[in-house]
C-alpha cells in the first residue's frame, strides 16, 4: 500500500462511519449544554462525536467553532466517555470569551484560566499540586481541580516543565494557523513534549495554497496518518502548484484525491453555504 493509498484507507474508515449513521444527531440536552443550537452546530458537534469514538483527530473551520467545541468538551464529561482532562489553547485576545461562553453554556464543567504574570501562575500551580496530593485516590486516578485548563500559546512554551506533565485526555487549539510552520518552536514543542492523544484543530482564516502548511496540520493531527512532509509533497506536487504547467489531468485528478482524504477530517462551513441550506439566517441590512 503506498502513501495515497494509506491516506484513502483511513479516510474510507472515518467517511464509512458516517454512512452508517447518516443524520443521527445529538440533542442540547445529551449534549448538557444550556445554549440552544444552531442546525449546522449540532450536525458540527455530532460530526465531532463521531471522530472522537473513532479515536480521530479533527479540524474544524468556519462559524460557530467556540459552541461547537465547548459542547463536545461537556458531551464527554457528561457521557463519561472521558475523565479529563481537557487543555484548551487560545490567543490571549479570546480566552475571556471562551471562559465566558464555558460558564454561561457548559455549566458542569469546571475551568482554570491559566494565565497572567508569573507569581500567579506559581499560585495556581501550587494550588494544582496541592489538590493531587490532597485528593487523588490510592487507586492511581488523578484528581485535578479542573476539568478544562484554558491557556495561551505562550504559556505552553513558557511552563511547558509543569503544563506537560498532565496527562490531557483531547486538547482543542483554536486559530491553529499558528501551527502551519512545522519547524516553529510551538508547533515542535506540542508534539515533542505534550501527551495528547486526541487533539480538534479550530481555524477562521482560510488554508492558502501551501501545500507545506497543509500538510503541516493535517499531521500535527494525525502523525501517524499523514507521515513525512517529503511523501506529501511527492504524492501531491501538482495539485500544490496547479499553475506551473503540469499536467491539467494529472493535476485534477490529485486535487480529487486530496480533497476526498481531506473531507473526512475537516469540517468547513462557510456564511454563504450556510445561507444557501437555511441553516442561517441574517437580518436585512439596515443604513
Amino acid at each position: 500500500m503506498n502513501y495515497e493509498q494509506r491516506l484513502k484507507a483511513a479516510a474510507k474508515i472515518i467517511l464509512a462511519d458516517d454512512a452508517r449513521t447518516g443524520d443521527e444527531r445529538v440533542s442540547s440536552e445529551e449534549l448538557g449544554v444550556t445554549a440552544s443550537l444552531k442546525p449546522h452546530q449540532v450536525e458540527g458537534v455530532s460530526w465531532l462525536i463521531r471522530r472522537y469514538n473513532l479515536a480521530s483527530m479533527s479540524f474544524l473551520m468556519g462559524l460557530g467553532k467556540t459552541l461547537q467545541a465547548v459542547s463536545l468538551l461537556s458531551y464527554l464529561k457528561v457521557h463519561k466517555l472521558s475523565p479529563g482532562p481537557f487543555l484548551v489553547l487560545c490567543p490571549l485576545s479570546v480566552t475571556d470569551g471562551w471562559v465566558s461562553e464555558m460558564e454561561k453554556f457548559a455549566p458542569k464543567l469546571k475551568v482554570i484560566r491559566y494565565v497572567g504574570d508569573k507569581e500567579y501562575r506559581r499560585i495556581l500551580r501550587r494550588t494544582i499540586y496541592k489538590h493531587v496530593k490532597d485528593e487523588s485516590s490510592p487507586s492511581d486516578v488523578l484528581s485535578l481541580p479542573f476539568d478544562v485548563l484554558l491557556t495561551t500559546y505562550d504559556m505552553v512554551l513558557a511552563d511547558q516543565d509543569f503544563l506537560s506533565q498532565i496527562p490531557w485526555s483531547y486538547a482543542v487549539i483554536d486559530e491553529a494557523q499558528r501551527l502551519k510552520n512545522p519547524y516553529s518552536v510551538l508547533y515542535n514543542v506540542l508534539r515533542e513534549r505534550y501527551l495528547i492523544p486526541r487533539r480538534l484543530l479550530m481555524t477562521g482564516t482560510p488554508i492558502q495554497n501551501n501545500i507545506t502548511e497543509l500538510w503541516a496540520l493535517m499531521h500535527f493531527c494525525m502523525p501517524s496518518v499523514y507521515g513525512k512532509l517529503d511523501e506529501f509533497l511527492a504524492t501531491f506536487k501538482e495539485a500544490g502548484d496547479p499553475s506551473s504547467g503540469h499536467d491539467t489531468a494529472k493535476v485534477m485528478e490529485q486535487l480529487k484525491s486530496l480533497r476526498c482524504i481531506l473531507g473526512a477530517f475537516m469540517l468547513r462551513r462557510t456564511k454563504s453555504k450556510l445561507i444557501e441550506s437555511g441553516d442561517l439566517l441574517l437580518p436585512p441590512l439596515t443604513r
